[in-house]
């Protein structure tokens, strides 16, 4: 069936074009191949501007419950938990890693905290900080992508981000040995972050830094179609989020579909709805606040896989997997 569907659609591609015919050849077994005698023009193909998503329902920064526990981790592994993303492709999972000195291991967690495997990535790590998860090379694929954009000292003339297709998360694991890499460049380098999203409307990469002291956060943006194994790619201001000293902002994260952004600090969580495409217009203008957890030290913050709703986790070991509940989803 499939192969006169083939042929089907060769036919009408021909018809099409007027400068070409079609040669048949019916091999020894009675199928019919088709040939063209002259090269067939081509219209290349149109590229769609991304369009912003539909906004949140009315009243989403008043939508929130108080947080609850959903779980506590049993890997004995999770340790510093540094970034957590909710999988988009399989229900109930979060994805995670520790933070520096962790090794270029991702985790995998059902949302009350069982364990789903552990995944070693064939790459080198220095601090890992964030992870996200969105679009990237191959279009209907989602990519985790580990933020090692930690820099404490203020020395990296680089920093880097790892990229990989989202395995399916089954116990024990495995090992990952695709791994792109590729660096990112501040317009002045020596800038630490610890927080980091994927737009899933334009594919651009978000990084929020976390100055020494706290207050204003910087906000840059990497473009979609620069970030490619081995490249180096330079990171373009798109606003600034103005805190109090002594605040932080130490991990981010964006709607399924677009439509709002979270910000976190150790006991502090903040929400943009979008309002442009670009983002820049959306982060001049002022968050609400939303629930938190008193945490150890919160580092990681995900929205859940098809809502508003979010997920929190502290550092330490086998810590809670927290929930805050919106009454939209």
């Amino acid at each position: 069936m499939r192969q006169w569907l083939s042929i089907a659609v060769a036919l009408v591609l021909a018809a099409g074009c007027a400068s070409s015919t079609i040669e048949t050849t019916t091999t020894a077994t009675g199928v019919t191949t088709l040939a063209p005698t002259t090269t067939q023009t081509t219209t290349p193909p149109t590229t769609v501007a991304p369009s912003l998503p539909p906004p949140p329902p009315e009243g989403l920064c008043r939508s929130y419950e108080d947080p609850v526990v959903a779980g506590t981790i049993d890997n004995e592994a999770v340790v510093e938990v540094s970034g957590i993303a909710s999988s988009r492709n399989y229900a109930d999972v979060i994805w995670m890693h520790n933070d520096s000195r962790g090794g270029p291991f991702v985790y995998a967690t059902t949302t009350d905290g069982e364990s789903l495997g552990t995944f070693e990535l064939d790459t080198l790590t220095f601090d890992w900080e964030d992870i996200a998860i969105g679009p990237g090379p191959e279009a209907g694929v989602d990519y985790l992508y580990l933020g090692d954009i930690g820099d404490n000292f203020h020395f990296r003339p680089v920093v880097t981000v790892h990229r990989i297709a989202e395995p399916y998360p089954d116990p024990p694991g495995g090992f990952i040995a695709d791994v792109e890499v590729f660096d990112l460049v501040y317009p002045e380098p020596g800038l630490n972050a610890e927080a980091m999203f994927v737009d899933p409307v334009t594919g651009r990469l978000i990084i929020v830094t976390k100055p020494d002291g706290g207050g204003s956060a910087e906000i840059f943006t990497a473009p979609a179609e620069a970030m490619v194994d081995g490249a180096t790619v330079p990171l373009l201001p798109i606003g600034r989020f103005g805190l109090p000293g002594g605040l932080f902002v130490t991990a981010a994260d964006i709607h399924p579909a677009g439509a709002a952004i979270l910000f976190r600090g150790y006991n502090e969580v903040w929400l943009w709805e979008r309002t442009d495409i670009d983002l820049v217009e959306t982060f001049a203008g002022e968050p609400c606040d939303v629930p938190s957890t008193a945490e150890i030290q919160g580092e990681a913050i995900t929205f859940a896989r098809d809502g508003y709703s979010y997920y929190t986790v502290s550092e330490g070991s086998m810590p809670d997997v927290n929930y805050v509940f919106s009454i939209f989803d």
